[in-house]
């Protein structure tokens, strides 16, 4: 495959790569692999029919020479030749090619053995033989009595040859009268075998016939056949290409035009695949077609786009203004009452669409009563909004009427919803009433989901209230007014179910249990803190699945009445409470950041202190934290009363810091780094009270 794309590559990068140049490389490879295939099937029959002919030949050959000959005239020979090898000394025997050796052979000429001699020279040449070999073996070795060729003597009688190892296997095939072909050194030839039986011991009658000539011209004919196989290939495949080129490529290539040219084209209305001319009657005429039919569906296609996108931007301005104005709906500004201080609320809304169907709302009924409410209208989209803006409108005017009853106030919205709902819409409503200078909270539920509470320094649970009828059912319907004490550092948070009911890519669903425990992962969180917090972990869970509800929130926490004091239980819990109330205070000092980490550390040691050991022989008890700020200079004193037993923990002995930790007792480091990192500590026992009194400047 190419590294560039077509677009990227020159003239002839696109001609080596192009339709025509891959066709012609494929016919012309699919032909030489089948001419090559062909030309070696061919001769390998070519070779086995040889190889038969000359196995056959040789093996007659030596059949013919056995019978020709004179059994007991070649019997005189073998005896005569044995008796002048058993006859020599050892040192003969082992050099057969010295003079003294061959010579000892010599007396085996005689008239006869020219007769032999004639009779196989012509043998030789009637059979184009290249060499009959008479003789036996021996200790390894072949004597020749007999070697001749078509010329006349080869070897001189008593010619020894060695038979090494490599040559057993050949002596052991000719032994079973089976010819053999075999190459040593680039030459190729032919053997057959015939023992012949004599009184004196068998003979064996070795024909040779050379076939590198046979080789040599095969060669040269598969080197011809093949040159000119290829050359006809080529020829054939080229004409091959050429048609395919005209009845294949070149409609192919018109098309690919044509698609360059629609795509460079930014008008939808010229035709560019109708002015292709295709006639080849076939598939591609049918695709051009086809194309062509395409182009035109496109175009109406575009024009319609063209037509419903300019509906859709009207349609989405609109939708835009929609959007604003429900926002304009609902409280936005935050902090939403900065001049009170008795609490902090904090709410939050993301539709799934442009606009929703959830809202939430929070007002002043008078000076020290403040309605909440969170709402989730059936349905999404802009009727929705339509009714979340009624209900709302509604559910604000009974709420400011003096009514003060949160269940009656939804027995009210629901009967004149219903009187007014032609398209059966419903809407969930919580609605709670804050006495704000008690922290009495008076509160009902139609319909909707759990609020959540958490009392200071604990953790938010569910309140399972009991749920009415949604509003717009039922005329007449009753919804139970409750209470919750809210007392100061409490929350609560209320939503709509489009938090639960987050759902991921393996549709799963986020859940009540992972909501609490998304809240609960610090329940010291200002309001501000706690949604973003909650959504953040929504959208954890959800990731990149789609989102089909809307997600609303509300959360309040109450610090009661504006006090220098703070009365809390003696439980380490608390600590976050005491924190937040003591940060209050030294907020409104312009308090720098660092000053208020050592304060928040000094009253952790502290506040634990007392509340681990003041009350740790009797039932418990309460601490006072009281808080005094001065402006100038810029100073707070921070007292921790409580009702223990008389203890005075600067009394301890302060710890070796020089010492390792180990070393060192346990105890008194807390109150040595309050000591080093506070102005001021002081301790005395009065009406019955510890007071532990620490002072800072800033």
């Amino acid at each position: 495959m190419p590294k560039k794309s077509v677009r990227e590559m020159n003239f002839f990068e696109r001609m080596h790569y192009s339709l025509s140049s891959k066709m012609f490389h494929t016919i012309l490879m699919f032909s030489i692999i089948l001419s090559l295939v062909a030309v070696s099937f061919g001769f390998f029959l070519y070779t086995r029919a040889i190889r038969n002919r000359y196995a056959d030949k040789a093996y007659t050959l030596s059949a013919n020479v056995s019978l020709a000959l004179d059994k007991d005239l070649i019997a005189n020979y073998i005896t005569e030749t044995k008796k002048i090898y058993v006859g020599l000394d050892q040192n003969t025997k082992e050099d057969i090619n010295s003079a003294s050796y061959l010579n000892s052979f010599k007396r085996l000429k005689d008239e006869n053995y020219d007769k032999v001699l004639s009779l196989l020279e012509e043998f030789a040449t009637k059979n184009e033989a290249d060499s009959i070999i008479i003789g036996y073996g021996v200790n390894n070795k072949f004597i020749n009595i007999f070697s001749v060729n078509k010329d006349g003597l080869v070897n001189e009688p008593g010619f020894t040859q060695v038979i090494e190892e490599e040559q057993q296997n050949i002596i052991e095939t000719l032994n079973q009268n089976i010819p053999i072909f075999n190459v040593q050194s680039d030459n190729f030839y032919c053997l057959g075998n015939t023992f012949l039986n004599t009184s004196a011991g068998s003979a064996s009658i070795v024909t040779y016939f050379s076939l590198n000539d046979v080789v040599r011209l095969s060669r040269a004919f598969l080197l011809q056949y093949f040159i000119v196989l290829f050359v006809v290939t080529a020829i054939i495949d080229y004409f091959i290409v050429r048609k395919m080129k005209k009845t294949v490529v070149k409609p192919i290539v018109a098309l690919n035009e044509a698609a360059r040219d629609y795509m460079m084209d930014n008008d939808y209305n010229v035709m560019h695949f109708s002015n292709v001319d295709i006639h080849s009657g076939d598939e591609i005429e049918s695709l051009a077609l086809i194309m062509s039919d395409m182009e035109k569906k496109i175009a109406k296609h575009v024009q319609d786009i063209v037509k419903i996108n300019g509906e859709k931007e009207k349609m989405g301005a609109e939708l835009n203004v929609a959007s604003q104005i429900q926002e304009g709906m609902l409280p936005n500004i935050f902090p939403a009452f900065p001049d009170r201080s008795e609490f902090e609320i904090y709410a939050s809304m993301h539709t799934a669409k442009e606009v929703g169907g959830d809202f939430y709302d929070f007002f002043l009924i008078d000076d020290d009563h403040l309605a909440t409410v969170i709402a989730d209208v059936s349905g999404k989209g802009i009727p929705a909004a339509l009714f979340m803006m009624a209900s709302k409108i509604v559910i604000n005017n009974l709420s400011t009427i003096g009514i003060n009853d949160p269940g009656e106030i939804l027995r009210e919205v629901n009967n004149r919803i219903v009187k007014n709902n032609p398209v059966e819409m419903f809407v969930t409503v919580w609605l709670g009433i804050l006495e704000i200078s008690t922290g009495k909270l008076k509160a009902a539920n139609a319909g909707h989901e759990y609020p959540c509470l958490c009392k200071s320094g604990g953790k938010y649970e569910m309140v399972k209230d009991k749920h009415g009828l949604v509003i717009g059912g039922i005329e007449n319907c009753k919804y139970q007014t409750y209470e919750l004490q809210l007392n100061p550092g409490d929350s609560f948070f209320v939503y709509t179910d489009g938090v639960p009911e987050a759902t991921n890519a393996k549709n799963e669903l986020f859940g009540n249990e992972r909501l609490l425990s998304a809240l609960n992962d610090d329940p010291s969180y200002s309001v501000v803190e706690l949604l973003d917090h909650v959504k953040e972990r929504v959208d954890g869970f959800v990731k990149e699945a789609p989102r089909f509800d809307d997600i609303t929130m509300l959360a309040l926490r109450y610090f009661g009445k504006e006090t220098d004091e703070l009365t809390i239980d003696a439980n380490i819990e608390n600590i976050p409470t005491v924190t937040a109330f003591v940060d209050k205070k030294l907020e409104a000092l312009n308090c720098p950041e660092k000053v208020q980490r050592q304060i928040a550390i000094a009253i952790d040691e502290l506040f634990s202190n007392v509340a681990k050991y003041a009350y740790r022989d009797s039932d418990g008890g309460n601490i006072t934290v009281r808080v005094k700020g001065e402006e100038n200079p810029k100073s707070i004193t921070i007292s921790f009363i409580d009702n223990g037993k008389e203890f005075n923990p600067l009394d301890n002995k302060e710890p070796d810091i020089s010492l390792a930790a180990e070393d060192r007792e346990i105890g008194g480091l807390g109150i040595y780094l309050v000591k080093k990192t506070m102005d001021d500590i002081s301790y005395e026992y009065v009406n019955n009270q510890n007071v532990l009194t620490i002072k800072k400047g800033f």
